[in-house]
């Protein structure tokens, strides 16, 4: 399984709304998640930050299945809906630890 983080800064005056609809997320948007491929979706919110983690299959890239999801409709609309309360465009931070992968003296894997 691949994991995956994206952090997503967020304007302060859309904290609420932000997480508003992620605490009641649209049925059909839920869906699309899942059928992108997607296996498993958390989001944490600290200090107007979106912590986003993702899991996908191995055989599935974070490219595709964001393309996947991206091309339809209930999530053009709710990224018209969402995107204009982030501050910066999103980002995927570098994994520097794993303590699976490191301990006992194995190496880091990227995902």
């Amino acid at each position: 399984m691949k994991k995956y983080l994206c952090v997503i800064e967020v304007k302060p005056e859309c904290r609420e709304e932000y997480i508003a609809i992620h605490k009641a997320p649209w049925p059909g948007m839920l869906d699309a998640i899942h059928e992108a491929g997607y296996l498993n979706e958390v989001i944490w919110y600290y200090k107007d930050q979106s912590i986003i983690y993702l899991e996908l299959p191995d055989d599935l890239p974070n490219e595709v299945a964001d393309a996947r999801l991206r091309a339809t409709d209930v999530c053009k609309q709710w990224d018209i809906t969402v995107c204009p309360w982030f501050s910066k465009d999103p980002a995927m931070p570098e994994k520097i630890f794993d303590l699976n992968q490191q301990r006992g003296g194995g190496a880091l894997l990227p995902d």
